[in-house]
């Protein structure tokens, strides 16, 4: 069984020869490939970036590689302003729309989206990993949710108080950002993507409420995860943070799987709905992965094994890892998953 057909057989709930392991290692391979952020954000190539991605993945062989902090691209492309520095991960620090006059002005720009630097860099790195590795391994993409796509245009403050004094405009606001995200990732799955891995940051139970979830993400969420399984795209979502009081409406909107922060209670997670959706998760990135030793990494990874078992499920980090995580650390999470008992 190649690791493209293990992830796949995992995110479909069916029988597989072991459970997967999926790293978010942007940062981390950025760093142990001897670049930085900013050189791979330059390099409209691709090369760059998916040379250290694919050093990285040779070195530890996990079930999977990831493109390149796609998550401000489609920002960037619309008019946004990014802070970029040499070891951190871009962060728009001007948005576009600050009136809802300014949406059509946003709008204008999207018959030249996919020939914008940003997004040109972005397909230009997966072609470059599916060139590399697309015959056997997985690679992943990452899409914006919709609401944090309007969040990024319009600034996360203000998209707090839309959804309390502008509702209409917002909705209007994520109409758009619905049919941006559709758009991009479709390009994405277009020159190599296979899984497409949408990023919701301000959809957790500390930025929003359930029902402002229910309203300003879940519908649109739907939407596009619905469009994406027309072309037979699959879908994990993730979220940092607490998700617990949505995760029904996760399963709802069609996601095939769920990537877990370490705060969620894993063992309520697959009680609940781990006969829904593929399970991911949830090896905190600080204690043990960062700071612990290689013993408490095993420890802990051999924990959240046991709750997931082998079936529609992946064994991962709950969020990206540092770039400072020690090399032992990884290799045990690894390890830990290869030789699981109940594969």
């Amino acid at each position: 069984m190649t690791t493209k057909e293990r992830v796949i057989r995992a995110l479909k709930g069916k029988k597989i020869d072991r459970i997967p392991i999926f790293i978010m290692s942007r940062a981390y391979s950025i760093r142990h490939g001897g670049s930085t952020f900013k050189d791979c954000l330059q390099d409209s190539t691709g090369e760059t970036y998916s040379e250290v991605q694919y050093r990285c993945w040779r070195q530890y062989r996990y079930d999977g590689v990831m493109d390149l902090e796609g998550v401000n691209s489609e920002s960037e492309a619309l008019g946004c302003g990014l802070r970029v520095s040499e070891n951190e991960s871009p962060k728009v620090d001007s948005p576009v729309i600050e009136g809802y006059e300014d949406i059509d002005k946003v709008e204008s720009k999207v018959t030249r989206f996919e020939l914008s630097w940003p997004i040109t860099r972005q397909l230009n790195v997966v072609q470059r990993l599916h060139e590399k590795l697309g015959k056997e391994v997985p690679i992943y993409a990452n899409p914006q949710c919709p609401l944090r796509s309007a969040a990024m245009l319009r600034g996360i403050e203000n998209t707090m108080i839309d959804m309390i004094d502008n509702p209409k405009l917002l909705h209007r606001l994520l109409e758009f950002t619905t049919r941006i995200a559709i758009y991009y990732g479709k390009a994405l799955a277009r020159v190599g993507a296979d899984i497409l891995m949408a990023s919701n940051p301000i959809g957790s139970r500390s930025m929003i409420s359930r029902r402002h979830y229910e309203e300003f993400s879940f519908p649109y969420d739907e939407e596009m995860v619905k469009s994406f399984h027309q072309d037979g795209i699959l879908v994990i979502l993730h979220i940092c943070g607490d998700v617990k009081d949505r995760l029904d409406l996760i399963v709802q909107a069609g996601f095939d799987g769920v990537s877990l922060d370490s705060k969620v209670d894993l063992a309520w997670v697959k009680k609940e709905f781990g006969d829904k959706i593929c399970l991911i998760g949830n090896v905190d990135i600080v204690d043990p992965l960062l700071f612990g030793t290689p013993e408490e990494v095993s420890i802990y990874s051999k924990k959240c094994l046991e709750i997931l078992g082998t079936s529609g499920s992946m064994l991962g980090a709950g969020c990206e890892i540092s770039p400072d995580t020690p090399s032992a650390n990884l290799e045990t999470l690894i390890q830990a998953a290869k030789t699981f008992a109940g594969n």
